[in-house]
């Protein structure tokens, strides 16, 4: 069983490469997923809202309380508020997930590992796949790119967004040789997304079956 790394910038396609390889028989694990799993249990969702516990000292009990639901699960929007306008608090959440994530990640993966008919192919879809350190568990990194005026047109149609408020977010991304730098002795691949559908696959089949066939 092969275990791939997908990941990509913002807007480059990285959930229709995706798409493309579950079409092909891999299967997948989508962090983003595995992180809402983590959420809707309510022992987890305690462990989150004990460490910032503090930050409403003083303030009334239903600040803390707004950071879950009635059924004691994360309430994504109140806790995405809190740490994305205060970068300690989203490193301190972050330092408590990604632990959490890779755990149950790998219980996944030896569950697949140990299955009558363990799939060919796993891909493992995340955002911050080599940030986070889980590309180092991966056979091979593949990580999807494209022009950055794509890029831009693509936050701009679908997520609404300004040309300069896009194109920051573009400028934000780190670089492809930086990832390709962290990711050490794993090969990574660059899956170009700047042309038609039909390009994207025919990429997509020829780097698959080099992965098949190993």
């Amino acid at each position: 069983m092969q275990v791939l790394g997908l990941t990509g910038d913002i807007a480059c396609g990285k959930s229709t490469v995706a798409k493309i390889l579950s079409e092909r028989g891999a299967h997948a694990i989508d962090a983003d997923l595995l992180v809402r799993e983590l959420y809707s249990d309510p022992a987890f969702a305690r462990a989150v809202v004990e460490l910032f516990a503090d930050r409403f000292e003083g303030n009334s009990a239903t600040s803390v309380s707004s950071l879950t639901h009635h059924d004691g699960t994360i309430n994504r929007v109140a806790l995405g508020d809190l740490v994305f306008s205060d970068q300690r608090a989203l490193r301190q959440l972050e330092a408590l997930v990604h632990p959490a994530v890779a755990r149950l990640r790998e219980e996944k993966l030896q569950a697949l590992r140990s299955s009558e008919a363990p799939p060919s192919v796993v891909v493992l879809e995340a955002v911050k796949l080599i940030e986070s350190g889980q590309a180092r568990g991966c056979d091979v990194v593949w990580c999807v790119t494209c022009h950055p005026d794509i890029q831009t047109r693509r936050l701009m149609e679908k997520r609404g967004l300004s040309a300069a408020a896009a194109r920051a977010r573009v400028s934000a991304q780190p670089g492809l040789e930086a990832k390709r730098g962290a990711v050490g002795e794993v090969p990574f691949v660059e899956i170009e997304n700047n042309g038609t559908l039909d390009d994207l696959t025919g990429r997509i089949e020829t780097e698959l079956a080099k992965i098949v066939a190993r």
